[in-house]
């Protein structure tokens, strides 16, 4: 939230300034010289926001991550208890629920109205005995959602 509201007083900021500098006589032609170093801004704003809009920073965590997330997975799937884990790839663990046939972590510090993370099950929905909502992400990973 707070990446947000700086994003909007930059925009802001950045508008103010256009609009001094077009008001001002004799600006206009040094904006038209200048018009790259005007342009940028928001195109790396809109370009930033569309890539978290279609969740790329999301996706590239995660398949960062991939390799960690799937070996973790087998282990526990071949019975190994999962133990206190503080990192699963990229991701710092809250918490961990599940058995050998689904588990789900959360991750720490991932939302402000509610808390996030993974669920694994190679047979379809997790069946976690912990409230929450369960989205299909990637082959048998879910983002597991908890309000």
């Amino acid at each position: 939230m707070p990446v947000g509201v700086g994003w909007q007083l930059f925009g802001v900021g950045w508008l103010i300034v256009l609009g001094v500098v077009l008001v001002r006589r004799g600006r206009l032609a040094a904006l038209r010289r200048n018009w790259t170093f005007w342009a940028v801004p928001p195109l790396v704003v809109a370009l930033v926001g569309s890539l978290a809009y279609v969740g790329a920073p999301v996706r590239m965590r995660f398949e960062l991550s991939r390799s960690s997330l799937d070996h973790f997975a087998k282990t526990v799937s071949e019975g190994t208890p999962p133990g206190k884990r503080h990192w699963i790839g990229l991701y710092p663990v809250k918490y961990l629920e599940g058995s050998r046939r689904a588990f789900g972590f959360m991750i720490e510090d991932t939302g402000f109205f509610g808390s996030y993370g993974f669920a694994w099950s190679p047979n379809g929905e997790p069946d976690i005995d912990a409230p929450g909502i369960y989205r299909h992400f990637d082959g048998p990973w879910y983002i597991w959602i908890d309000d």
